[in-house]
């Protein structure tokens, strides 16, 4: 049988204040039935000693038998009486009658009542246990004037127990109920959060959907910190589900666009290859050309294929050993084999260019960017590096017609290639890299027009 673990805390609840009641209803009415014997003695006691006092002031002359019209019968009645004997043992007042009649009083009772504490003790009236306490009682003038004997039914005492016990119990029951009730209350609300727990688990096993999150719960208790820790533990799902589809589509992209790329080159080795094997008495020129564009062919699927590693290796933000490196020393060199074979790059360093990060993708950064400019541009390309206390800045330009205006949003797409002024060889990947590089290093890079022709690209890292 399955039981929620409201119901468990509420029977647990109810289960520990019954049992704690129990305990104490046991040590009441056992101190209430060592203690109520006590309490009729005392009673009676004092009910002798205030009839002894009122006989004492009473005249001689009005100590005559008297008989009240209402008589107590012990069997009947639990109050006490009172009976007042002389020294003879005549009945010189009573309140009491055994079947209707005067009861007697045995003479253990009156033979103890002179004693020093009197007479205390249970005897039998009329078949009924009664509790007595025996006196002597002095005249007004001082002369002896016999016994008082009061008493009592000891079912007084057994009337009290059972009426406490029918209370105890009623309060049993009802102090188990309000457990129970209230235990129920606490508990629902203390499992509110895991109810919304559960829920909330349910809906995101159903639907996948990791964003949800469990309503913020400041409490210092259980329930707070397994709320922090559920909406924690989501958090990183997320970020980690976010990250490998990030490295799925890479892939896929990856693989669609090498695909694209590779079906010229190996078309071309193909058709090369299939005419060598048909022809094995081609000329030696005709043999040479076809090799040539074969060799050629595969270097260029070589560098494709680096091409599309680095660009991939980029975007993952997967940068090999970082250190701290001088961009201007970059610089300087990239233009230095840049001023061997063309025209000399304006070149103007302002300030110290230290970045932090992988020195092999930034030399390619700084190389993509001048040779995007030299092949695609006219004229001198313009290089300028700019230090400032938090980030440096590497602009180059040339003075070529420019990106298309529509196209300048795209120009960093993969393959993408500026029709017609600025297309020329290549795959169309050299600004991507750039791209994916500059952010794996926690830049950016951007791409404009200037005023007076040509294009501009500028790339932004943090300074180290």
């Amino acid at each position: 049988m399955k039981v929620s673990v409201r119901v468990r805390a509420a029977v647990y609840g109810a289960a520990v204040t019954f049992a704690t009641v129990i305990v104490l209803v046991a040590l009441l009415l056992l101190l209430v039935q060592q203690s109520a014997p006590e309490d009729q003695d005392r009673a009676l006691d004092a009910l002798a000693t205030a009839t002894v006092a009122d006989l004492a002031t009473t005249a001689t002359e009005a100590l005559v038998p008297v008989t009240p019209p209402v008589l107590l019968d012990p069997s009947a009645s639990l109050d006490p009486f009172v009976v007042i004997l002389d020294t003879d043992g005549t009945m010189l007042y009573r309140t009491v009658a055994v079947d209707g009649e005067a009861p007697e009083i045995p003479a253990e009772v009156v033979d103890g009542a002179a004693a020093d504490d009197g007479y205390v003790g249970t005897v039998e009236l009329g078949g009924t246990a009664v509790r007595l306490r025996a006196v002597p009682w002095t005249r007004h003038d001082g002369m002896p004037g016999g016994v008082v004997v009061v008493g009592q039914s000891t079912e007084a005492v057994a009337d009290t127990v059972a009426g406490l016990s029918a209370f105890l119990a009623i309060a049993t029951a009802f102090a188990l109920v309000f457990a129970f009730a209230v235990g129920w209350i606490v508990s629902g609300r203390a499992l509110r959060p895991l109810r919304e727990l559960v829920t909330t688990t349910d809906e995101i096993g159903g639907t996948g959907d990791l964003s949800r999150r469990l309503p913020p719960n400041d409490t210092r208790d259980e329930v707070g910190r397994l709320t922090r820790s559920f909406n924690a533990m989501l958090d990183r799902l997320e970020t980690s589900r976010t990250e490998l589809a990030a490295a799925l589509d890479a892939q896929r992209r990856f693989v669609a666009d090498a695909s694209h790329e590779l079906r010229s080159p190996l078309t071309t080795i193909r058709s090369n290859a299939g005419f060598l094997r048909e022809r094995p008495d081609v000329s030696a020129t005709d043999r040479a050309e076809s090799l040539a564009d074969i060799e050629a062919e595969a270097d260029r699927m070589a560098d494709l294929v680096d091409d599309l590693l680095t660009l991939a290796r980029g975007e993952q933000g997967a940068l090999g050993a970082e250190t701290t490196v001088d961009l201007s020393e970059v610089v300087e060199d990239e233009v230095r084999l840049l001023e061997r074979a063309r025209e000399a790059p304006e070149l103007s360093v302002d300030g110290v260019a230290t970045v932090r990060g992988d020195a092999g993708m930034l030399r390619r950064l700084v190389r993509i960017l001048l040779d995007n400019a030299d092949k695609h541009g006219e004229g001198p390309v313009s290089v300028q590096l700019v230090a400032d206390d938090t980030s440096v800045t590497l602009s180059v330009a040339d003075r070529g017609p420019g990106f298309p205006e529509a196209d300048l949003d795209r120009v960093f797409d993969r393959f993408y290639r500026a029709d017609p002024a600025r297309s020329g060889p290549g795959a169309g990947l050299g600004l991507a890299i750039a791209r994916s590089i500059a952010v794996a290093h926690g830049g950016s890079i951007g791409a404009a027009n200037e005023p007076g022709g040509g294009a501009r690209v500028t790339a932004t890292l943090p300074k180290s």
